[in-house]
């Protein structure tokens, strides 16, 4: 302040020795030359306008403010229009035949069936004496159902033993020729019941079921013996008549298994003896 104040003394007692000429800074002089008389006479003026400084190093970057919430979401756009469809594309050639797999394994050959025995041809008897004139017969319109040939029966042999406890010993295929007739079955051949206390028991089966026309035909074997376990095998046979069984072809099977009542015994058919199964068509009982 005190050096501004003296410049304006300066100033003002200069007077017009700056030149009488109406120049810029002659004009600028005649203004501060005023402002100089009226600060000598106690009146305040403003100083002459410095120049601009130099502008200042830019500051170091303040930190990252805050992210800003989420802008709500916008309206949808129109759909587009349909493009145009695309140019079909070529089609593939077929693919080559694959080859052929390899052939499977061929199955193991099931065991050959035991061959039958065969019967010796029987003896020719001589011819009979001719018989003696029959009574009359029934007439054309007599009931034939129950007419059965003279002879129409069957039997199957076999020399081989069996130590079958429960199930199928050997079974025999018949053809019946009637459907109201019956089948008398028979068994022939060595048994045997090695146990003590215990029983098996023999029966027939037709066609997979024991026959019911009138009740099954069966035989038992027990043994209990009190001074040991007893080695008994001698021949054996049973035998029945089955009824209701229809004509054709019929499975005749003899079966072995547990008594009702009775723990199993060890049984054994057979030996080295010849069994037989004896089938035979006969006519229906009497009522």
């Amino acid at each position: 302040m005190v050096q501004c104040f003296a410049v304006s003394l300066i100033l003002c007692f200069s007077g017009g020795s700056l030149g009488t000429t109406t120049s810029p800074q002659q004009q600028n002089t005649a203004k501060l030359k005023d402002l100089c008389e009226k600060s000598i006479l106690g009146h305040g003026f403003p100083g002459i306008p410095g120049s601009n400084g130099m502008p200042g190093m830019p500051g170091v970057p303040g930190p990252q403010g805050p992210q800003g919430r989420e802008g709500a979401k916008g309206q949808n756009g129109d759909k587009g229009s349909q493009g145009t469809p695309g140019p079909r594309g070529d089609r593939e050639r077929e693919g080559p035949l694959g080859k052929s797999g390899p052939p499977g394994i061929k199955g193991i050959k099931g065991e050959q069936g035991l061959v039958g025995l065969k019967e010796e041809p029987g003896i020719v008897g001589n011819q009979g004496r001719k018989g003696d004139k029959g009574e009359k017969g029934e007439g054309a319109k007599a009931s034939q159902a129950s007419v059965v040939p003279q002879i129409n029966w069957k039997q199957c042999v076999w020399k081989s033993a069996s130590d079958t406890d429960n199930g199928k010993i050997k079974d025999c295929s018949f053809n019946k020729l009637k459907a109201d007739t019956a089948l008398k079955v028979s068994y022939q051949g060595n048994v045997r019941m090695y146990s003590d206390a215990k029983c098996i028991r023999l029966y027939f089966k037709f066609n997979g079921n024991e026959c019911s026309g009138p009740m099954t035909i069966e035989a038992g074997v027990y043994s209990d013996w009190a001074g040991g376990i007893p080695d008994l095998l001698h021949h054996r046979s049973f035998e029945g008549y089955c009824e209701n069984i229809p004509k054709g072809t019929v499975r005749v099977e003899l079966w072995v298994g547990q008594c009702s009542g009775y723990n199993l015994g060890n049984a054994y058919t057979g030996w080295i003896f010849v069994s037989r199964i004896m089938i035979e068509e006969v006519s229906r009982p009497q009522s």
